[in-house]
């Protein structure tokens, strides 16, 4: 993790969703907000065990580590909210916000994947995998960041949103194309949403990375996946397919995420940022 510079996000209350999933973004995001000096909750889904079809949730052991760590850096306060399920996402935020008092920045990095979640070719997708996938995916996050922008409008008190996304929203990618709508979806609503909300000091945004490296903490699967289609190995995909030639770490795109929460970014909304490597569109 590369230390925060960012000394205007010291003693703001920040949201991070998803702060300990794969492919570990949320993590990295709340570990610079604490390192800054901001008041982070983090939120995920915890649940009782992980399975290799369905990349939304994590176990206690996992989520109590990733809060310890954050802890472990930061100079304001820590703490961890777990939830039973994803639509209770929404309900945490609202509660922080009256809780605190203020919500400067909220970010929606949750999310699901895997074969049930709508991974795979489309007309072999089961009803019950695409509805999980627009749940999680589009739904519930949506829902946070509908309620990030009312906590932050009605406490009369700018602030940012940041929202987690995906290439393969841009980009056709076989094997994706549920993700990729419900993601594009997202970014519609948020770009709309951030037109609604400037005028009261929010600014809202999100943010497409591909291809975040895996770790032992937090595996990415569905990179694998993508090297496996074309028969290919992961290190050899990744020369062929990102002109970087290689994956991303996921405190990359949390430098980005970070950035938009900034003042260095006061004059940045209602855009979509990929942290790409430079692949096509």
């Amino acid at each position: 993790m590369t230390s925060s510079r960012n000394p205007g996000l010291a003693g703001r209350t920040a949201v991070v969703i998803g702060a300990a999933r794969p492919p570990g973004i949320g993590r990295a995001v709340a570990l610079r907000f604490a390192a800054a000096g901001a008041d982070v909750v983090c939120v995920d889904e915890v649940i009782d065990q992980r399975t290799p079809s369905d990349t939304s949730g994590i176990t206690r052991a996992v989520f109590d580590q990733v809060v310890a760590e954050i802890a472990a850096v930061g100079t304001g306060s820590v703490i961890g909210r777990a939830c039973r399920t994803t639509s209770e996402w929404a309900d945490v935020v609202a509660e922080v916000a009256a809780e605190r008092g203020r919500l400067d920045i909220c970010c929606a990095l949750g999310g699901v994947t895997g074969p049930a979640a709508g991974d795979g070719p489309l007309l072999a997708v089961p009803d019950a995998a695409m509805a999980r996938c627009l749940q999680v995916n589009l739904i519930d996050s949506w829902r946070v960041v509908q309620a990030a922008a009312t906590a932050m409008v009605d406490g009369g008190r700018p602030g940012t949103i940041v929202a987690l996304s995906t290439h393969a929203a841009t980009v056709r990618t076989p094997g994706a194309g549920a993700v990729g709508a419900a993601r594009s979806a997202l970014e519609h609503l948020v770009a709309g949403l951030a037109a609604e909300v400037a005028p009261h000091g929010v600014r809202c945004a999100t943010v497409g990375p591909l291809g975040v490296a895996p770790t032992e903490l937090f595996p990415n699967p569905g990179l694998a996946k993508l090297a496996e289609r074309d028969g290919l190995p992961l290190e050899t995909w990744l020369a062929r397919s990102i002109p970087l030639g290689r994956p991303q770490q996921a405190d990359e795109t949390a430098a980005v995420i970070e950035f938009l929460c900034s003042e260095q970014a006061s004059f940045v909304t209602g855009v979509t940022i990929g942290v790409h490597g430079g692949a096509g569109r």
